[in-house]
């Protein structure tokens, strides 16, 4: 490889990543996920002067020739106006410089991964729906949950990291992938009125409205069940730890799910399993539970010294 530029990533920053995502080779993980890793505290912040910032900066010394003429001259009524130019230029000179953020391009993150995948199997890569024909050896023993998720590939994402074991849950996507447990859920559905549905999705227009797809579905049985929406949002994205860093506000809408690491998003599936709304609520009850017992921890350690 050649020397890495600003932007680029060396072999050794690229491994690092690789194993912070992928849990040292031991967790199954998708190219949403390394990005989102590769892209956290790199948002491009770029600063530019607007139309009316330029029309601003014409204003201001029209005002003030305006202004100065008629202090010569001794006009009131175009002193005033002099005066208006002057400070309507001023005012959009001021709101005329634009911030804009953008989030780190995918392009290096792409090029590394089809350079690692070229050299390795690259087995614990998600990029398709896998598991079809193994699907039945994903049940659960005791169905407690019903997950139900927007896209395919994230149904290989929490099974083949042992999500449905954790969490007793039936895991499928909307589509019906894969087709055994989605009949098991339908089974599940019909004997069990008490089963708790759990959808999640991604925070764009069409993840929202997955719960108004549900309801009228023709794969499973949904339309007078209670269906917990836990899918991600995009004013969640502004408030997560580990999104935020890495999605400026005017890119929430277009944030997929798997975007969070697979630990973060276990632990907001969890804490929904047991009672939390959403998500984004239950990852932060775990991040303020976590830094509580740190906290304590700490306190005790500085009392006992």
């Amino acid at each position: 490889m050649s020397e890495p530029g600003p932007h680029e990533l060396s072999d050794t920053e690229w491994l690092e990543l690789l194993a912070r995502v992928n849990g040292d080779g031991r967790r199954f993980f998708t190219e949403n996920q390394l990005y989102l890793a590769y892209a956290r505290n790199k948002v491009k912040v770029t600063r530019y002067v607007a139309r009316r910032g330029r029309i601003g900066l014409l204003l201001i010394p029209i005002g003030l020739a305006v202004w100065i003429y008629a202090l010569k001259v001794d006009w009131g009524i175009t002193l005033v106006l002099g005066i208006a130019c002057t400070l309507s230029g001023v005012a959009m000179v001021g709101t005329g410089v634009v911030t804009k953020r953008e989030p780190a391009a995918r392009e290096p993150v792409q090029r590394w991964l089809e350079t690692w995948l070229a050299a390795n199997d690259g087995q614990r890569l998600l990029r398709e729906p896998q598991i079809e024909a193994e699907s039945p050896q994903f049940a659960p023993a005791e169905v407690k949950t019903l997950i139900v998720v927007e896209r395919d590939v994230l149904v290989d994402l929490l099974l083949k990291n042992g999500a449905h074991s954790e969490l007793n849950a039936l895991i499928v996507a909307e589509s019906g992938y894969p087709s055994a447990l989605a009949e098991h859920a339908r089974r599940a559905l019909v004997a069990d009125a008490t089963l708790k549905v759990i959808a999640v999705h991604d925070a764009t227009p069409a993840g929202i409205a997955m719960l108004a797809r549900l309801r009228k579905s023709r794969v499973l049985p949904l339309a007078d069940r209670d269906v917990i929406d836990a899918g991600l949002f995009p004013a969640d994205v502004t408030w997560l730890a580990e999104l935020a860093p890495a999605i400026p506000a005017g890119y929430t809408q277009s944030v997929p799910v798997d975007s969070l690491s697979y630990d973060a998003l276990f632990t907001g599936l969890r804490g929904v399993t047991r009672g939390a709304l959403s998500l984004h609520a239950a990852i932060d009850d775990a991040r303020a539970t976590s830094e509580s017992f740190e906290g304590a921890t700490q306190e005790r350690a500085r009392t006992t010294a």
